[in-house]
């Protein structure tokens, strides 16, 4: 059970920096490589929004990859498909039943799940934000031109 609790926590450490990185990384490209005029335009707002939410759901994956991983190495699953979609599964907190592990690894089953409520709480938060600053933008952008109107 320690061994368990330890393993799962290395891993949920290792994912939510992961995450954490995704999340930097995204700011700081936009930061660095999306024009002021693409951020006020609602078509362009939306792709930006459209593309940090499949680079936030890429961090998702590859955490579904890593516990997957994680399974094969522990030898819950021999191959590679049923460990990954016990994996997505648990980390989408779905959890159908149909597979499970057995019972040296199954606190793990708990602890991916735990682990997913806080990668897409991270996502969400991370998601928010992102348009938060780009509607601030947009809110400025069109208040200046009213300012510069007048």
């Amino acid at each position: 059970m320690v061994a368990q609790l330890a393993i799962g926590t290395v891993t949920v450490a290792l994912t939510i920096i992961m995450q954490a990185c995704f999340a930097a990384i995204a700011f700081s490209v936009d930061d660095r490589f999306t024009p002021p005029r693409t951020r006020t335009t609602r078509f362009g707002a939306t792709l930006l929004l459209a593309a940090s939410t499949i680079w936030m759901l890429l961090a998702i994956t590859l955490a579904a990859w890593i516990w997957a991983g994680l399974f094969i190495v522990l030898g819950a699953f021999e191959a590679l498909e049923p460990a990954l979609y016990f994996a997505t599964v648990s980390l989408t907190t779905l959890g159908f039943g149909d597979v499970i592990l057995s019972q040296d690894v199954r606190l793990l089953s708990a602890i991916v799940a735990a682990n997913g409520l806080v990668m897409f709480g991270l996502s969400t938060a991370f998601l928010l934000e992102f348009v938060g600053q780009v509607r601030e933008e947009k809110g400025s952008s069109t208040r200046s031109h009213i300012s510069t109107a007048e």
